[in-house]
């Protein structure tokens, strides 16, 4: 296969760093993300149904969004303790580097 094709692209710089590094997680470089995308389209001949913006999948997201309100509060706490804390230090440790590789 010749490479010959480049595509730029602009993001926000947070945007590009997070998403660098779930890809640096998996193994992936933006790259070859981008090329497995083309290849999909290439062959399925579509775009990925979670990539559009329509009135269903906006629907679905608002259903799990408020089934996901509803289980707040339904599970008690442990005294003292502060479950926006414990979720920010979940998701920092799960976002640091080399944490799945």
């Amino acid at each position: 296969m010749a490479l010959a094709g480049t595509i730029n692209a602009r993001l926000d710089e947070s945007l590009k760093r997070h998403g660098g590094q779930v890809l640096d997680r998996n193994g992936l470089s933006a790259t070859e993300a981008i090329r497995r995308l083309y290849q999909y389209l290439e062959r399925e001949q579509q775009v990925p149904s979670w990539m559009l913006d329509d009135a269903g999948s906006c629907e679905e997201t608002a259903r799990k969004r408020l089934r996901l309100r509803q289980l707040v509060g339904s599970a008690p706490l442990e005294a003292g303790c502060n479950a926006r804390d414990e979720y920010r230090a979940h998701a920092l440790e799960k976002c640091a580097p080399g944490v799945r590789e």
